[in-house]
């Protein structure tokens, strides 16, 4: 799946500097290099690491610590890329989505940009009860200065944090636990219909307790 996301994410006239494979069940072989494959397979070959164990707030994640190395390692572009697959050969104590599905995010210093990420939030170990207050407080946090504020929720998120305060909120349908809610956010983005000016994606991972969300301002 990720393999076939790189071509039409990233050109051979634009190499990539730093490659984040985000998942959050294993494949068959664990082991294997995955990132590092695709890394061969990337205009530039950039240096690439895979985040898991993080249930859906792997892709979050991977983009906190991306953030990081651009702002200490000089690097420019970053392709991050969220995978996801509905069937394993061995048992699994989690539920499996619903359908095979990958997302590839570029980010970088491209000439039109359609968003610029404004600011991230994570917590580990957040209980259901504290999600909601803890997610509002995060949002007047990211939302200070900006007009009209859009969301664009998990199901997990949206079923916990019932009344946000957002002039728009898309509520992903469930099934897609870790791509669900950067598919509804690229739709939001590029769909043609007119957007906030920042937009927030947000996920809660119930089983490991992680509240994550992202602001990105609309270009």
């Amino acid at each position: 799946m990720a393999e076939v996301l790189i071509g039409p994410a990233v050109s051979a006239g634009e190499p990539v500097d730093l490659l984040v494979l985000a998942f959050s069940i294993h494949d068959l072989r664990p082991g294997r290099q995955t990132a590092a494959y695709l890394s061969h397979l990337t205009p530039g070959a950039p240096m690439a690491f895979a985040i898991c164990d993080q249930g859906s707030a792997a892709a979050f994640s991977g983009l906190r610590i991306a953030r990081e190395y651009a702002s200490s390692a000089g690097i420019r572009r970053v392709l991050l890329i969220v995978v996801e697959q509905a069937a394993l050969p061995y048992d699994c104590p989690v539920a499996l989505p619903s359908q095979h599905r990958g997302v590839a995010m570029l980010y970088g210093d491209g000439a039109e940009p359609t968003a610029r990420v404004a600011g991230m939030r994570q917590h580990p170990g957040v209980l259901p009860g504290s999600v909601a207050g803890l997610a509002a407080a995060d949002l007047a946090e990211l939302a200070a200065g900006h007009g009209e504020v859009g969301l664009v929720l998990s199901d997990a998120l949206a079923a916990v944090w019932t009344a946000p305060a957002a002039g728009h909120v898309r509520a992903m349908p469930p099934g897609q636990p870790s791509t669900g809610v950067w598919w509804g956010l690229i739709d939001e983005l590029t769909g043609d219909a007119g957007h906030p000016h920042l937009l927030v994606a947000g996920d809660y991972d119930p089983g490991l307790g992680y509240l994550s969300l992202t602001a990105f301002e609309t270009c």
